[in-house]
């Protein structure tokens, strides 16, 4: 087996270098060799601490690769870094980002794939991502009893997320079980990417969905999560969604002119037994195939073909 030496550095807190996406990804045909001195790729991400690891790397000869789960495009061609208020961007000379971009050196690889299990990997709390959804869970969809209409679990106001959350509740009470709007008398335990949020949701038939913020293709956990456990995402993010996952299976925002026809349709299908076990009996991706752009094997290709090579 080839031997490839790789390192991590500027990503995420709980980020750890030898149990994640990329290294399991790799793993699956390299001997791969965790190497902070001398890695052949060197992956790196927005700096969240600023602490610019990278900048070690600068006049080292390994390929740089960037990877973000944030709402932000790769420095691909500026010299230095890019300064954002929460982020810094170190040039690259590849990258995995969720936008679609007709650079061959960028590969849309949006956030929510990284929380599915590809490679069967054990569960770790103390990793981030911690919760990986089983495969199984996404083509044959577990149907849990609903006891509860909808939830809420956020921690600040970005995006459109209290507007839907004030309509929805101008017609049912919603449950918020994040520091954002509590009104359940307990926070959710642990981290967004934790079992605990998991479990939280499955008793509901609603969870509000809402992105940080809208960019088309920009499309994180926060719908994947709902629609493992069978709670039927209202979703506001990605104007485009629909190109990952079956527009049948959640409500889009953006499909409709205001809030008070989403809250019409909300309220159509909580009456409705048989619309709403509609909504559950679609496959989650349409034709219940897995877009080709998340399919760990045409990842690896993309790295071999033009990284690698």
């Amino acid at each position: 087996m080839i031997k490839i030496k790789i390192n991590f550095v500027d990503f995420w807190p709980n980020f750890m270098k030898n149990d994640n996406y990329f290294y399991y990804l790799l793993s699956t045909k390299y001997d791969v060799i965790i190497d902070e001195d001398n890695p052949d790729l060197l992956f790196f991400s927005v700096d969240y601490a600023k602490q610019h690891q990278r900048d070690r790397y600068i006049n080292h000869p390994c390929k740089k690769i960037f990877y973000t789960g944030e709402n932000v495009r790769p420095n691909l061609n500026f010299p230095g870094s890019i300064e954002y208020p929460n982020y810094s961007i170190g040039k690259c000379d590849y990258s995995f980002s969720f936008d679609k971009s007709p650079d061959p050196r960028n590969y849309r690889l949006p956030l929510w794939t990284l929380f599915v299990n590809w490679f069967g990997v054990p569960h770790d709390d103390h990793r981030d991502q911690s919760y990986l959804v089983p495969l199984e869970d996404l083509f044959d969809r577990k149907k849990f009893e609903k006891t509860k209409f909808c939830n809420f679990v956020f921690s600040n106001t970005s995006g459109k997320r209290l507007d839907i959350l004030e309509s929805v509740m101008t017609y049912k009470n919603v449950e918020c079980a994040g520091r954002l709007k509590n009104n359940v008398g307990y926070q959710i335990r642990g981290r967004g990417d934790q079992r605990h949020k998991i479990d939280f949701l499955r008793d509901y038939k609603f969870t509000i969905a809402a992105e940080n913020s809208s960019n088309p293709g920009y499309v994180t956990e926060k719908i994947i999560h709902p629609l493992s456990v069978g709670s039927i995402p209202i979703y506001w993010g990605a104007e485009n969604v629909s190109s990952d996952f079956n527009d049948k299976t959640f409500i889009n925002v953006h499909d409709f002119d205001s809030m008070e026809e989403v809250l019409e349709l909300i309220k159509e299908i909580d009456g409705n037994n048989e619309l709403y076990d509609k909504f559950l009996s679609e496959p989650i991706f349409k034709n219940n195939e897995i877009p080709t752009c998340a399919l760990p094997e045409n990842v690896l290709c993309y790295i071999e073909e033009n990284i690698l090579c």
